[in-house]
């Protein structure tokens, strides 16, 4: 009978990894290199193994750059060699032997894993064989060669458990001091020193955070990204509406440090800052962004898809309600005109109400942008309205802060409580912040910008022209005409 290929396993180890990964960062191998060294230690595994096949041929699966350990991780090689290795348990022809690996651990992290290969073993309608370089008896076709592989993936697990606690105090306390952890180059700052702005891309990211804060959609962002030519160095691809969001919204953009996506916060519940440049000093911008997120999320009228400029905000004299823009057809062509239209689709309608879009959107502009330079000449955009009115709840925030770290300091407080009502009380000062860094801003700042008043109108998104629309009118309601043909528009 000719005997069965065996399945020869190979993958990097995490600690060979780490060493090559360590000398990349000292500058000692090159990237290049190393993804080479890499190389050379799979091939070095390849020759050892093929030393344990006695002449008999092997089929080779390969897991290279992939963990054992992390459950999460999954190893298609290793999932194919088991597909292999039961086929004769699903009545199919025999592919492979057993397997042959440089050690156990290079197999199996977890235990879960070793079991599923045990249970073929034990099943298999056809004799397996099961060999390492370690010399060990791992023999999974013999009870004390079962027991050996159990006891022995078991304390590997724990040395990787053990490691992965180690690795998680580090980070933590590199957090809590603010060093950074990135590995990867970031869009906006040097891809040689990422602690340093990049004067050629900065620019554009913090220019993308300062479009959103004024009223910018993601999806704008994301074309104006992509026709500036920017590129995220995180896929090295254009950006995508993920990527810009992720890029906005990141707290790195002000210096902030986190871990695992959480703010980091001292000992006096004071937000730890990063050791690199910030694209901004002020954190007022990152408690606005917060302000507009949580707005969005519990947003339930969405302007994504609109598309012209007084969809909704220009009314029905008839009957009310909000107008929408639609585009013209001609001879089942659209046309670059459009006009707004009461919808008679739905019942508490009129649909007896028809304008030319350009028109009334020309007509409103004029009348807005007369606003707007009125207002900025007379400089009612400088000073809030009126003072903001939480500033007794975020000091007694504060104070609560201090008072539970002040019991937990006397270990008068389980760290069970004093975690969640720690959370609890960070949480509501981070909200009262964001609201008081708006009210520091007054809306008419914030839609009558810098930028508006030396670009004009034409340069605006129409999500900002919509936003400054509603900020100088409530609605613009359109009436009939007396006369055929002809409707009446009254801004309000």
């Amino acid at each position: 009978m000719e005997l069965l290929p065996l399945a020869g396993y190979l993958r990097i180890s995490d600690a060979d990894l780490a060493d090559i990964r360590r000398a990349v960062r000292n500058g000692v191998l090159t990237e290049e290199e190393a993804a080479e060294e890499e190389r050379r230690g799979v091939l070095r595994q390849r020759e050892d193994v093929l030393q344990l096949a006695d002449g008999r041929p092997v089929i080779w699966y390969e897991d290279n750059n992939l963990s054992a350990f992390k459950r999460n991780v999954k190893r298609p090689d290793f999932e194919r060699m088991i597909r292999d290795l039961s086929r004769p348990l699903r009545n199919l022809p025999p592919v492979i032997g057993g397997i042959l690996a440089y050690d156990i651990d290079r197999v199996y992290r977890q235990p879960r894993d070793l079991e599923r290969v045990i249970d073929i073993y034990e099943t298999s309608k056809i004799p397996l064989v099961f060999r390492t370089m370690s010399g060990q008896n791992f023999d999974l076709t013999t009870p004390d060669g079962r027991f050996s592989a159990r006891l022995f993936v078991n304390i590997a697990n724990k040395s990787s458990e053990d490691t992965r606690r180690r690795v998680v105090r580090a980070n933590v306390a590199r957090a809590k001091k603010g060093k950074a952890h990135t590995t990867i180059p970031v869009f906006g700052w040097r891809e040689d020193d990422p602690s340093k702005l990049d004067p050629k891309t900065a620019p554009l990211r913090r220019k993308a955070v300062e479009r959103h804060l004024a009223g910018d959609r993601i999806a704008t962002i994301m074309k104006w990204l992509n026709d500036e030519g920017a590129v995220n160095t995180t896929t090295g691809r254009a950006f995508t509406w993920g990527g810009t969001k992720a890029m906005i919204y990141a707290p790195r953009n002000w210096g902030i440090r986190t871990y695992n996506e959480e703010i980091i916060y001292d000992d006096d519940q004071n937000i730890v800052m990063g050791d690199w440049e910030p694209l901004f000093e002020s954190l007022s911008g990152w408690f606005q962004l917060q302000s507009i997120k949580g707005r969005d999320s519990q947003s339930k009228t969405k302007e994504s898809n609109v598309s012209y400029l007084l969809t909704a905000i220009a009314r029905c004299g008839r009957c009310g309600a909000g107008l929408k823009g639609h585009p013209k057809w001609k001879k089942g062509e659209r046309t670059p005109g459009y006009n707004y239209n009461c919808n008679k689709q739905r019942p508490e309608n009129c649909g007896a109400l028809s304008i030319d879009g350009p028109k009334l959107d020309d007509l409103i502009q004029n009348f807005v942008w007369a606003q707007v330079l009125r207002a900025s000449k007379m400089k009612q955009v400088q000073e809030p309205s009126a003072p903001w009115m939480r500033e007794a709840e975020l000091r007694d925030v504060e104070e609560q802060i201090s008072e539970i770290q002040a019991l937990w300091e006397a270990k008068k407080i389980r760290a069970s409580s004093y975690v969640v009502a720690l959370d609890d009380l960070n949480e509501r000062k981070n909200e009262l912040l964001a609201d008081r860094a708006v009210h520091d801003v007054p809306a008419g700042a914030r839609a009558i910008t810098e930028e508006l008043l030396a670009t004009g109108w034409a340069g605006l998104s129409i999500e900002r022209q919509r936003a400054i629309v509603r900020k100088v009118l409530r609605a613009v309601v359109v009436h009939p005409a007396k006369g055929r043909g002809q409707v009446r528009s009254r801004p309000r």
